[in-house]
């Protein structure tokens, strides 16, 4: 299970899958089936690890992240927990990888700054 806060409450069902976000207490808990890069549908998984090849030395890349999908939204993620610098989001697995990327870098660019002062 992913813990995290979203402002929506979208579902995703398919005949293997299951995706809900239950409301608890100001808290909203995301079922989410993992998925890993072999796992995605055949085109996605083309365009997830042509991503990778050209990107060899990014977060990405260095971590594989899993996957997850809820309503339309792509999940890209390390750990049991939704965190900003360690998970991205998209309209596709690609996409999610770029925002993974983004927000992956962030972090350590934050730190790195206030290491210096």
């Amino acid at each position: 299970m992913i813990v995290g806060r979203f402002c929506e409450t979208p579902t995703f069902a398919s005949a293997s899958q299951s995706f809900e976000i239950q409301k608890c207490v100001g808290v909203r808990f995301l079922n989410v089936i993992s998925l890993q890069i072999e796992e995605l549908p055949p085109v996605a998984r083309e365009d997830v690890e042509h991503f990778l090849e050209m990107h060899p030395r990014s977060p990405a890349a260095q971590l594989r992240p899993k996957f997850g999908v809820v309503g339309s939204v792509w999940l890209a993620y390390i750990g049991p927990k939704l965190r900003r610098a360690s998970s991205g989001l998209g309209n596709t697995p690609r996409h999610a990888l770029e925002d993974f990327n983004l927000r992956f870098m962030e972090l350590l660019i934050s730190r790195n700054r206030s290491r210096r002062q």
